[in-house]
C-alpha cells in the first residue's frame, strides 16, 4: 500500500516522508494499520482510498491501494 501523509501528519514518520509503502500481507482495517504506524486517528480528517473520500472507521485497505490522509486544518 503506497500510504500519503498529508499536512504535520508526516511528523509521525521516523524519517518526515509524505508517502511511505506500507507491505499488508491481507486486507486490513485502516485504523488497525494508523495504530502500528503510530499515527493518531484523532489527528486524520480526510481519508482518501484510490482517489475515493471514505470513512476512518469503516475503511479497509489491501496491498495494491493508495491512501492519502490529511489532518484538519485551521486558519485564522
Amino acid at each position: 500500500m503506497q500510504l500519503y501523509l498529508g499536512g504535520h501528519l508526516n511528523w509521525y514518520e521516523p524519517c518526515k516522508r509524505g508517502w511511505i509503502t506500507v507491505p499488508l500481507a491481507e486486507t486490513t482495517p485502516l485504523a488497525a494499520v494508523l495504530a502500528r504506524l503510530g499515527v493518531p486517528a484523532s489527528e486524520v480528517a480526510i481519508v482518501t482510498i484510490n482517489r475515493r473520500v471514505v470513512a476512518l472507521q469503516d475503511a479497509r485497505v489491501s496491498d495494491g491501494d493508495t491512501v492519502e490522509l490529511y489532518p484538519p486544518i485551521g486558519g485564522g
